[in-house]
């Protein structure tokens, strides 16, 4: 008989809707794997102070992709990185744990230059091979990274205000994403690939941000400013991919 009604008065009786509440995103910054002087705040999306911190999930679906705002500029890391990296070091890619670009436009992995920024070809020159750690490239500076006191290996064209990305190199407000497939970890500046595909990543690993020198740095998790490269979405926690 219910049935019956229910079929007769369909179309009939307005249509109830249904409010719901868009829950927050549960992947942020991890209060419980940064440095010793790390300072998280925004909600968990913000990092300043001096030192590293990973997101709390890991990249365990086949294509992930996440942004980083250059809030503030001064010495940065972005990138991989598993939990057992050393999280009170100021730069990213010092150990054999994390895989980063830098703020001196290098590439670092345990310590090594994988590959350097050139502002002058607007490329990346790889060093001694892709992903192939070897010694400093011909003709740049060595590069000092406890703390980043080097200069850049070559001269930064500078910025207006907000970033322009102009120069190929990454500047205060540009935006830098990061791709990562299991195979590939690759970075963007302002949507445009940089061209520096890492290989060899291994382990667990999760989003890492470093800083210090007063950068401050934003990780974007959802409602990207350029979006992921095609086939890439935002990161999924594990729970969600079953």
């Amino acid at each position: 008989m219910f049935c019956c009604l229910k079929n007769c008065l369909n179309g009939v009786l307005p249509a109830q809707s249904v409010h719901i509440t868009k829950t927050a995103n549960p992947v942020q910054l991890d209060s419980s794997h940064m440095g010793h002087e790390v300072v998280i705040i925004k909600n968990g999306l913000r990092a300043c102070g001096t030192g590293g911190v990973l997101a709390n999930a890991p990249l365990v679906q086949s294509k992930s992709y996440f942004e980083v705002k250059l809030q503030q500029s001064g010495h940065w890391s972005i990138g991989l990185a598993t939990q057992q990296t050393d999280l009170n070091q100021s730069v990213g890619g010092k150990d054999r744990e994390s895989w980063c670009l830098n703020s001196n436009h290098l590439v670092l992995h345990g310590g090594d230059v994988i590959y350097r920024l050139d502002a002058s070809k607007g490329s990346a020159v790889p060093n001694g091979g892709q992903n192939s750690p070897g010694h400093t490239v011909p003709g740049t500076v060595p590069v000092d990274l406890s703390p980043i006191s080097a200069p850049p290996a070559f001269p930064s064209t500078a910025s207006p205000p907000g970033g322009s990305g102009e120069s190929g190199l990454p500047q205060e407000g540009d935006t830098i994403g990061v791709a990562y497939d299991h195979v590939e970890l690759n970075f963007y500046l302002n949507g445009k690939n940089l061209n520096l595909p890492v290989l060899n990543v291994r382990g667990t690993v999760y989003p890492c941000l470093f800083v210090d020198d007063g950068a401050i740095l934003d990780i974007v998790l959802d409602n990207f400013a350029y979006g992921p490269p095609p086939g890439f979405e935002r990161i999924l926690v594990e729970q969600s991919l079953l």
